[in-house]
């Protein structure tokens, strides 16, 4: 009973390979249309930074990102949801420096979005 309970599990890791690699191919699809664009926005700039913002690449789909943001270098509780279009537009995220010092966001996390908004 040993050898045919192996080769069944056997069968099964074969079988999830090909599946786990295009898990990886669509992954990598969709972190590559993520666009981070820096803009010169008059209120950050009197701080010295510039408007931080985030834009979908891909002309066809809607892209879902969550992004973390770090105030002086710590992560801050709150991760945000974003609604990319295909269209282009910028979502913007804030200003790299503020009166109290700088801050940075970070991807966590991208997925396309089905056309039922899923």
């Amino acid at each position: 009973m040993r050898q045919a309970a192996y080769v069944v599990l056997a069968g099964a890791t074969c079988l999830a390979l090909p599946a786990a690699a295009d898990e990886d191919v669509a992954a990598a699809e969709t972190v590559a249309a993520v666009e981070w664009v820096e803009e010169a926005d008059a209120q950050c700039v009197m701080q010295g930074g510039v408007l931080i913002g985030v834009r979908n690449r891909d002309r066809q789909r809607t892209l879902r990102v969550w992004i973390e943001r770090w105030y002086l270098d710590v992560r801050t509780a709150d991760r945000g949801r974003h609604d990319l279009p295909p269209d282009g537009t910028i979502s913007p995220l804030g200003c790299s420096e503020t009166r109290q010092g700088a801050q940075r966001w970070t991807l966590h996390d991208a997925r396309f979005v089905a056309p039922d908004g899923r």
